[in-house]
């Protein structure tokens, strides 16, 4: 972070080659835009209109921005300390937050400087894109909330509309606001539309695929209920450090970044977090949906990953190729699956392709280029904004609620008529269920704790003792970390800079969603491609200093007091135990019997790669066809992509312990490097006939659509996997095929542009027969992943069926339901993509196979997410059982007992309002009887279906024993009523 002054940047400077500045939001616009394209006239005029605005202020112009900044902290900090929950509490400090950021910025002088602006505006004429952006954030707040409530009309249908298209309103208008002002140009400096841009395609593509759905089925046991019941009692227990999980203690073996954000979204958007109300309202007649409040953080980080690796392939490959590896990650079982778990891992995997995204992109970046200005003129005052206030306000955002919530466990706001006003006090927090669950038979009786180490550094002045470390001493030890960063980079205006920390703030995300691996593998990557490109130079430019600082003040707070709080313990539980040993000793997973060596990931890779494992596999080789990889834009780009894959599959091979889903980590980069294969496959011309990409695109889709479905009527299954009720049509799959068939091939003819030629070139017919061996390898792969999907594998237990559920679920042999059977589906996408894969192998054919694999990718993922993975939720999760239990019961005084089971969506989902005998024997019985001596008539149960006769027995098999759910809506769990 040097400390330089603002820098005027020169004709040769305009002219560089700048990525596009599209997004989602005006951050990726600043992060993207290497230097002002505007043309010098125009700049030089905005210059010197804002001149007389932009010269140094008078003495003590921090004071008034400073106190900005303290009533704006102050809003959250003042929710912190107090006793009670506020149902706005979220919005209300995060707009606390951000005001209080840019006041900080504003005492710290980042808005002033000289030099020429890209763009330049006044407050009033910004002020309705302002209005348009709160009015469409607000609109898809609503519309969550009263989906998280099963409020809406038709809930499932109303949601998966109004929600996706709340949040591109959301879109649209951040990019307004931000065309207002002047950004999103493209490397020309001109204006393009925003319906011809890559980016925003890709992100109109994330939402329709991934948001429809996103919170109409249950969470899967163990870990999004698990998950969702760590973040559930962080609200209960009004403790964001001290992590609990239901009826088993406190809750050390993951990181805390995936149990914030859900609690954030459950208290924003009104999820009932309180025992037995998660689901309650359904007896009222609504359709309560908390997933939806599970799940969406999730997906945000998810796009937020997605669209990085965007910019940085289509900054070296170009637009196409950017929106192609978009296309392809978001396409990809283990990427598009994952995104729909509240699990820790797209936390961690999320933030880390950001991280290295941006990494490259400063690599790539010229030393000497700088960020783009922008300037918004305020009556008499012009306020200069540039990348790096994106940066500087993530960093406070995240770094100042951890410092002021360590200053408020010290301190507590009173409203109590008996008790009111502030009391300080040490550090206090309980041990136990939070609501009331205490004593609840498998849960323990809530108990006052004290930290372990409730001073850091202890001094005794003689018979004087001084607290030194407590919480409150921390929080100004963090802030003046957050302090020392912001001092240090206040002045900094490179390009590059700003990329690389970005990047640390994303690598600090990583690190709090899932620990070493989210620090180490980022880190790794960077200097191995230091070395492998032999860039040495490159480490006194990537913000080394900055890398430490903001690490400390964003990722580390929350360990230190965890240690502070519970000592060495949560240091063995969660370092030693489930980082180092899971790392270096097989101390935890389900894959008795199975194969754990290099091969492990190979098979799983082609299923969560499917139906692009065959070009992946090659898109990992393709690029050494190059004779010099390493010294231009494109060699760069790929090399780190490899780098990064290979340290990806190196460290979770040689980990002992085990899980299908470990190796996400290196799928964005397999993705990156299989659409650049997919670029050149699909050549430099266009593939549609101008004005006919729409019409190529719906068409082949549709057509692709028919044949997969053509195929699938061939057996005795729906769509939905669920058993015909009438004979197999074997006309209708003909009609089917064939109407693909015919809508495929009028697209390519009627509206493709024509093939290519071999060029005559060698080198041209090389690359031409390299390409065709990739097709015909491709084929042969995705035959054998598909085989995998449908078939049974002798030796193997493991159904088919069941491959695309374990990519991210626990417990590989849970019996798949017999209800369900998707071998026709699979068949279908088997065969059409090996076909196409076939076809790229054809010259002549080659962008067109390609373009409909792409298509037929889309199709696939939509099935995966809209059908598959909503058929399969009931019988991986509890929501269907428990919405049966509340719509029977009578009163809330008729209990929901969990029978010899711990899978946590019991807990989840009646907010731990659950006796839970894990172990049951004489202690069952008493409490059985004790609720039969207090009146209670009526008695839930609920368990796994193989205990139905033992919990008969031990109940002594009662006469009136009812169950009131079957294997078709839960193969793996019951509910049953007992009447007395």
């Amino acid at each position: 972070m040097r400390r330089t002054g603002p820098h005027v940047a020169t004709a040769e400077e305009s002219r560089g080659a700048p990525a596009e500045p599209v997004g989602p939001g005006a951050g990726g616009a600043a992060l993207s835009a290497e230097t002002s394209a505007e043309p010098a006239g125009a700049a030089e005029a905005a210059a010197a209109t804002a001149a007389p605005n932009a010269s140094p202020s008078p003495k003590r112009a921090w004071l008034v921005p400073a106190l900005v900044a303290i009533v704006g902290f102050a809003v959250p900090f003042v929710g912190m300390c107090t006793e009670v929950h506020f149902r706005f509490s979220v919005p209300v400090g995060a707009l606390g937050l951000l005001v209080g950021a840019l006041g900080l910025l504003g005492a710290l002088g980042t808005y002033r400087g000289d030099g020429p602006v890209a763009g330049s505006v006044t407050l009033r004429v910004l002020a309705p894109r302002l209005a348009e952006v709160v009015g469409a954030t607000f609109a898809c707040m609503l519309v969550l909330t009263l989906a998280v409530a099963g409020v809406l009309p038709k809930p499932v249908l109303t949601a998966a509309i109004l929600v996706p298209l709340t949040l591109l309103g959301v879109v649209v208008s951040v990019f307004r606001l931000g065309h207002a002002v002047g950004a999103f140009r493209d490397e020309r400096g001109e204006d393009v539309p925003l319906l011809l841009r890559h980016g925003f395609w890709l992100v109109v593509l994330n939402v329709v695929l991934f948001v429809p759905m996103l919170g109409s089925y249950s969470l899967s046991d163990p870990w999004e209920t698990h998950y969702g019941e760590v973040a559930r009692e962080m609200l209960a227990r009004d403790d964001w450090i001290s992590t609990w999980w239901a009826q088993d203690g406190w809750f050390w073996s993951k990181p805390v970044l995936d149990f914030w954000i859900q609690a954030l979204s459950f208290s924003a958007l009104g999820v009932k977090f309180m025992p037995d109300q998660m689901l309650a309202a359904v007896k009222g007649g609504a359709f309560p949906q908390p997933e939806w409040a599970a799940r969406m953080p999730v997906f945000l980080l998810t796009l937020a990953g997605c669209y990085a690796i965007y910019r940085a392939v289509r900054r070296a490959y170009g637009p196409r190729a950017g929106f192609l590896s978009g296309l392809v990650l978001t396409t990809m079982p283990y990427w598009y699956l994952i995104a729909h778990q509240t699990m820790t891992d797209m936390p961690y995997v999320g933030p880390l392709a950001g991280a290295m995204a941006l990494t490259l992109l400063g690599f790539l970046t010229d030393p000497d280029a700088k960020v783009r200005t922008y300037e918004i003129r305020v009556g008499q005052r012009a306020f200069r904004f540039t990348a790096m206030h994106l940066v500087w306000v993530l960093v406070i955002v995240s770094a100042v609620p951890q410092c002021l919530y360590l200053a408020s466990r010290n301190l507590t706001l009173h409203l109590r008529p008996d008790m009111k006003g502030f009391r300080f006090h040490a550090d206090e927090f309980f041990a136990g269920s939070g609501g009331g669950n205490c004593g609840i038979p498998g849960n323990q009786a809530c108990t006052p704790e004290h930290p372990v180490h409730p001073e850091l550094f202890p001094l005794k002045l003689g018979s004087l003792h001084v607290p030194i470390g407590i919480p409150i001493h921390l929080a100004v030890g963090w802030a003046a970390v957050l302090g020392a960063f912001l001092w240090l980079s206040r002045k900094e205006r490179r390009l590059a800079s700003a990329y690389f920390l970005g990047a640390w703030y994303f690598l600090a995300l990583s690190m709090l969603g899932k620990g070493a691996p989210g620090l180490v593998l980022p880190i790794v990557t960077a200097l191995g491609f230091v070395g492998v490109t032999a860039r040495w130079k490159e480490l006194s430019r990537m913000e080394l200093v900055g890398l430490v600082l903001v690490v400390a003040c964003v990722g580390l707070p929350w360990y230190v007091q965890m240690f502070m709080r519970h000592g060495p313990p949560f240091i063995d539980r969660l370092i030693m135990h489930d980082m180092y040993k899971r790392a270096f000793v097989h101390v935890h997973d389900t894959n008795q019997g199975d194969d754990t060596s290099f091969a492990y990931y190979v098979w799983q890779l082609g299923y969560g790669l499917f139906p692009w494992t065959g070009l992946a596999a090659s898109g990992l080789l393709f690029w050494l066809r190059r004779p010099d990889r390493t010294k231009d834009l494109r060699g760069d780009t790929s090399a780190l992509m490899v780098v990064w894959f290979v340290a990806a599959f190196g460290m979770f091979t040689i980990t002992l312990t085990k899980f299908h889903h470990y190796i996400l980590p290196l799928v964005p980069a397999t993705a990156a490097l299989t659409a650049v294969l997919v670029d050149r496959m699909l050549g430099p011309g266009p593939v549609a006939k101008d004005g006919k990409l729409g019409a190529y695109v719906c068409g082949g889709t549709l057509g692709l659509g028919f044949l997969v479905y053509g195929i699938l009527r061939l057996f005795p299954r729906t769509l939905l996997g669920s058993e015909l009720t009438a004979a197999r049509s074997p006309g209708l799959a003909g009609l089917c095929i064939f109407l693909g068939l015919v809508l495929t091939l009028t697209s390519v003819r009627r509206f493709g542009s024509p093939g290519e030629e071999t060029a005559a070139t060698g080198l041209a017919r090389h690359d031409a027969s390299m390409l065709a061996v990739v097709g015909i390898a491709s084929a042969i792969v995705v035959c054998l992943c598909g085989r995998d999907l449908f078939a049974a594998v002798p030796g193997n237990p493991v159904d088919g069926n069941a491959r695309l559920m374990h990519l991210f679920t626990y417990n590989y042999g849970r019996q798949w339901p017999e209800s369900l059977s998707f071998r026709g589906a699979f068949i279908g996408f088997t065969a059409v993509a090996a076909v196409l894969s076939l076809g790229t192998a054809v010259t002549r054919f080659r962008k067109h196979g390609a373009m409909l694999l792409s298509l037929l990718a889309l199709v696939w993922t939509a099935w995966g997410l809209d059908v598959y993975l909503v058929a399969c939720a009931p019988h991986w999760g509890q929501r269907e059982t428990i919405l049966a239990y509340y719509r029977d019961r009578r009163s809330d005084q008729e209990p929901f007992v969990a029978y010899q089971m711990n899978w946590k969506g019991e807990n989840f989902y009646t907010g731990n309002k659950v006796p839970a005998f894990v172990s049951s024997g004489e202690r069952f019985k008493q409490w059985v009887e004790e609720q039969k001596q207090k009146g209670v008539k009526r008695i839930y149960f609920t368990s796994e279906h193989g205990r139905v006769g033992s919990l008969k027995r031990e109940l002594g098999d009662p006469p009136r024993f009812v169950e009131l759910t079957d294997k078709t809506l839960n193969n793996k769990f019951f509910l049953a009523r007992v009447d007395y």
